[in-house]
């Protein structure tokens, strides 16, 4: 095809036409504190995601507010008689606390635009508004119903986001997640998913200094678990316990009475979701290190994106548009989990990493590389206006 496709051609020049829009509001969202579980500033963040939908003729957007968690967005454009749907979907939230994004401002230097949340995942949200906002101008959105669901709590599981993926299982051809693109161009076909395994022990408060052997040491107990659980590792499957929360109350001359762990496990697939599984109930079943102690055990499971033959299909049509636009675009894995994982998980065919490049995500360094606004724009631009013939 090339610059003669006339999908190619306007999917270029609306790109371009719309650059520094996108820059002016991906600015304003690094301008915007949005940690996750902030009802308040989910409030504020979504404000201007719906400002940006509502260019969209048509769009319905519905704004949902889940108590403790923010707000969810769900906005939909729908023809008159849909040949299926498929979903668009990124996070509002950051790991970032109140106040950092005024010590850390956005700033430019040459082609690098620096500011937290810039790149995950507000470059990739507005691209995705963008590139239907250019197909639809030029009339050469796929006739599907399309789905945008911006959610607010990604980065601690997607407690409600989930919530709102399950309604949307349904009818879903497809499924783009517009995570930040990573090394390469990369465009992703699977991620790990993760397991929150929790141990809460019960002890006997006991005064250290008077009647110290009456006690029975909940942190002791834990100590001894976390020992328990390294041990448990399985290296030929990447699968480590790492103990990253601890807390007790107790002061410190009392022999503890109540004490908890957390651990965060990584898992590739359902087999290494079994394993965790199968290591938790033996560790359970085995007698406490503390006579006298209980014990009580739960998993929190947070779903891997495997890569399917499903995905991997999706992906070779992206790769295909990405080589006419001029990208390699190499199918790639990623070690951190992300909502793409529940569609895939359910069946459904996905593939993530559509975002801007991506530098140093998670710390205050983080960056976007500026020229790939344009460029994924046009690349989903061109997918959408291509996605009926693929």
């Amino acid at each position: 095809m090339g610059e003669q496709n006339p999908v190619i051609a306007c999917a270029r020049q609306g790109a371009k036409k719309y650059k520094e829009e996108e820059l002016a509001y991906i600015r304003r969202f690094a301008s915007i504190d949005s940690p996750s579980l902030d009802e308040e500033a989910s409030r504020t963040t979504v404000e201007v995601v719906e400002e940006m939908l509502g260019k969209l003729s048509g769009i319905q957007i519905q704004r949902e507010y889940a108590p403790g968690c923010g707000y969810n967005v769900i906005a939909r454009l729908k023809p008159e008689h849909p040949d299926g749907k498929i979903v668009l979907s990124a996070h509002t939230d950051t790991v970032f606390r109140r106040g950092e994004a005024a010590a850390h401002p956005y700033h430019e230097e040459g082609d690098r635009a620096y500011g937290l949340g810039v790149a995950d995942c507000k470059g990739g949200l507005v691209v995705s508004i963008y590139a239907v906002r250019i197909m639809q101008e030029a009339g050469l959105l796929p006739n599907k119903e399309i789905v945008f669901l911006f959610t607010c709590d990604e980065e601690v599981g997607a407690p409600s986001g989930n919530k709102v993926f399950q309604r949307e299982l349904e009818g879903t051809d497809m499924a783009f997640f517009f995570e930040p693109s990573r090394e390469e161009n990369g465009v992703l076909t699977q991620r790990k998913g993760w397991c929150r395994v929790m141990a809460d022990v019960t002890g006997r408060q006991a005064h250290t200094g008077i009647n110290y052997l009456d006690g029975r040491s909940a942190i002791t107990e834990i100590a001894h678990l976390i020992q328990r659980f390294y041990e448990s590792a399985v290296p030929e499957q990447g699968i480590y316990f790492n103990a990253g929360k601890v807390e007790n109350d107790d002061p410190l001359n009392i022999v503890s009475g109540h004490a908890c762990v957390e651990f965060c496990v990584r898992v590739a697939n359902k087999a290494d979701m079994d394993t965790v599984y199968r290591i938790v109930d033996k560790l359970e079943k085995e007698p406490p290190y503390i006579d006298g102690v209980s014990r009580a055990f739960r998993i929190e499971p947070h779903l891997p994106m495997e890569r399917t033959k499903a995905n991997v299909a999706l992906y070779e049509k992206v790769r295909s548009i990405g080589q006419l636009l001029g990208h390699q675009l190499p199918e790639q894995k990623s070690g951190g989990s992300g909502d793409a994982s529940f569609f895939a998980y359910h069946g459904i065919p996905t593939v993530d990493g559509l975002g801007v490049y991506m530098y140093k995500i998670h710390s205050v360094e983080e960056s976007m590389r500026i020229s790939s606004v344009e460029e994924k724009t046009c690349l989903f631009g061109t997918i959408l206006g291509c996605l009926d013939s693929l």
